[in-house]
């Protein structure tokens, strides 16, 4: 992971059509508050997946059924979706567990 610059990831495992099985990876040597971020972060990816805005297909990922390819990585649309969410739900777990950012 540290060779392509990446934190985490999350991919299907199995069917990519409607998929239910998923694997999430994410860099061991991340501070608690980036690995948290992280995981929320690719948990999104993981809910996208489910409600199927977010599709592999062919070897190519779509987001809204248009190609992700189509931008740079960091204006892909649901990396920008799954970042405003990541500071989003983080606010509401450091919230709801009590926890000092």
């Amino acid at each position: 992971m540290k060779r392509e610059d990446c934190l985490g990831y999350c991919d299907t495992t199995g069917s990519w059509f409607r998929p239910r099985n998923f694997e999430i990876e994410i860099d061991t040597h991340l501070d608690k508050e980036t690995y948290t971020k992280t995981l929320l972060h690719e948990m999104f990816h993981m809910k996208q997946f489910i409600d199927e805005t977010l599709k592999t297909r062919w070897s190519k990922m779509y987001y809204k059924n248009e190609p992700v390819e189509n931008y740079d990585y960091l204006d892909q649309p649901h990396e920008i979706a799954a970042r405003e969410a990541e500071e989003t739900l983080y606010k509401e777990y450091i919230r709801e567990t009590d926890l000092t950012v």
